[in-house]
């Protein structure tokens, strides 16, 4: 019985890898049925874990959020909403689209609700730290920075045709610096720290 668990803990892990890479290739839409060759799985195996698309969506979205916050409960920095906003649209750059192909489920409707809150806490969190040091702009929202957010989202799924070069990161760069007082303002942008799906060294 353990080692039966064992084995469908390990299966799980990995058609969630499995997925990250698919998607990654040829979008969130692709066949589940590649997910599962890719994971040299059956397609019943991996119903078994994950009922449709969207709950599979869910959980990567999920494990994304995860690292978010293991990676905000250890930062040290003074720049940690600037961080988050980087790391986050390192999430939309990695796997474009994944958020609005899951809304389309039911099945992934109560895990995106719960994401998306606890995104929002995480965000607001840093934006107070971020304005009590006095590197943010007082007025800011918590809708202002998801504003921002979005609007590179959309730079993101532009970048492909555009023919300007490093057109993400200028647009990080651009919104960032928006949202600071005038004495952070030549502060440097932070870089991306972690990568999709896994920390560097987690072994998988």
């Amino acid at each position: 019985m353990a080692g039966q668990r064992r084995d469908a803990v390990r299966n799980r892990k990995t058609l969630i890898v499995a997925a990250a890479e698919i998607f990654r290739e040829q979008g969130a839409e692709a066949s589940l049925d590649l997910v599962a060759k890719r994971a040299h799985l059956g397609r019943g195996t991996l119903y078994r874990h994950f009922a449709d698309r969207g709950a599979l969506l869910a959980t990567l979205i999920e494990e994304r959020l995860e690292l978010l916050d293991g990676f905000a409960s250890r930062y040290e920095g003074d720049a940690l909403l600037e961080q988050l906003v980087i790391e986050i649209c390192g999430l939309l750059e990695d796997l474009p689209g994944l958020m609005a192909v899951a809304r389309r489920f039911e099945s992934a409707r109560e895990e995106i609700d719960k994401v998306t809150e606890r995104t929002g806490r995480l965000l607001q969190m840093a934006l107070s730290r971020g304005q009590h040091d006095g590197a943010l702009r007082p007025e800011l929202t918590l809708e202002d920075v998801l504003t921002v957010i979005a609007m590179i989202d959309g730079v993101i799924v532009q970048a492909a045709d555009s023919p300007v070069a490093d057109l993400v990161e200028r647009a990080i760069d651009l919104s960032l610096r928006s949202l600071r007082t005038p004495d952070a303002l030549d502060r440097p942008v932070p870089a991306r720290t972690f990568a999709f799906p896994y920390p560097a060294g987690d072994g998988t």
